[in-house]
């Protein structure tokens, strides 16, 4: 249980999709998650040409250790060409965050509309208060 992130970059752009993975996972792995993996996304749709490596790593919802996760999306945000798709609480179920793509190619026309009201009027906790403004930063 805790929190689970999706990032993701293209991997047309950049020259050494090892060495961004391997930067990837070691930024993780120093804000202690508790595990990781990858996978990869290709879709050649005409309107979404897609050719994405996709992380998906879950951290631990404890009070004390959220700094680590916050430190890890402080330095995802400053790493060129990485994209945070979603963020999802799964102590209370609740997709705290996800991307303009993640809502138009992933969820459900009534999901995201859900998603966009219930963003706007649903109370959060000091975590959820805390993880997202470091996102709109």
């Amino acid at each position: 249980m805790g929190y689970n992130i999706e990032v993701s970059f293209n991997i047309v752009k950049h020259g050494s999709v090892t060495e961004l993975q391997n930067k990837i996972q070691e930024l993780a792995r120093e804000s202690i998650c508790n595990f990781l993996y990858h996978t990869y996304e290709f879709e050649n749709n005409t309107q979404y040409k897609r050719n994405h490596c996709l992380f998906t790593i879950n951290f631990d919802s404890e009070h004390e250790i959220i700094h680590n996760f916050i430190y890890f999306i402080k330095n995802i945000k400053k790493m060129n060409g990485l994209y945070i798709e979603s963020i999802y609480d799964e102590n209370v179920n609740i997709l705290l965050y996800a991307s303009k793509y993640y809502q138009t190619q992933f969820m459900d026309t009534y999901l995201a509309k859900n998603y966009k009201q219930n963003k706007r009027s649903r109370s959060y906790s000091e975590d959820h208060i805390h993880i997202l403004s470091e996102l709109e930063k």
